[in-house]
């Protein structure tokens, strides 16, 4: 039996590189109205940086590369990226099963990395916050209970009253969500849309997810 649905954000209920992109335009469009440079030069500048440097230091290649480079404008950079207003949507299959879910009286949470005001704007800009039960912030309750902390999958299951037997998480990172979730006793399930951004997965057996799909209609089709 299934009493609650737990489900990660970033790769698995949208697109994580949907939103690199959208604040990368967003601060294209800052750097394009301050310095003249056409936006959609800087927008595929910045891509290519990430593709071939990662995260990190976008910012500080793009710059040196425009030669506008000053530590002041990085900062403009950053909190522009941080609190802009997402463009992102849904995977298409995504609503529909939350809603099925609460329509059979399947709890719903989130348990979310990153930022807490990041977050929240995606959160937001998805416009799902109506379908969970709880969202839990990792960051609201500090840096060092993001996952794989099982911290806050014990708070989810208090807050939604339901035993971590009767629960199953949903993620795509195997190199944090599904440690907590399998200590617990959870069910664990990694979904596999198309390469995340995801870090290297130890070679552990608590950290691999007990199932794996590659749309979330496999697994909730027929439990629900």
């Amino acid at each position: 039996m299934t009493a609650a649905a737990l489900f990660d954000l970033d790769d698995t209920l949208y697109r994580e590189t949907d939103y690199v992109e959208s604040g990368f335009r967003a601060v294209a469009g800052f750097i394009s109205s301050h310095y003249g440079i056409d936006e959609d030069i800087v927008l595929q500048e910045a891509i290519e940086i990430l593709k071939g440097f990662g995260r990190g230091k976008v910012f500080d290649i793009l710059l040196e590369r425009l030669h506008i480079f000053d530590k002041e404008t990085i900062r403009y950079l950053i909190y522009i990226y941080r609190t802009h207003e997402p463009a992102i949507s849904v995977y298409p299959e995504v609503i529909p099963i939350l809603e099925q879910l609460r329509a059979s009286g399947v709890k719903t949470g989130l348990i979310t990395d990153g930022m807490a005001v990041v977050q929240k704007h995606k959160v937001s800009a998805l416009g799902i916050a109506r379908l969970f039960d709880v969202i839990i912030y990792t960051d609201a309750i500090g840096r060092e209970f993001w996952k794989p902390s099982p911290v806050p999958f014990k708070m989810a299951l208090k807050m939604l009253g339901v035993p971590a037997s009767d629960c199953v998480y949903i993620g795509d990172d195997s190199s944090k969500d599904f440690f907590a979730p399998n200590v617990l006793g959870m069910k664990s399930v990694q979904i596999k849309r198309e390469p995340g951004i995801n870090k290297p997965a130890p070679k552990v057996k608590l950290y691999s997810a007990q199932k794996i799909i590659n749309n979330l209609s496999e697994y909730f089709g027929d439990d629900v």
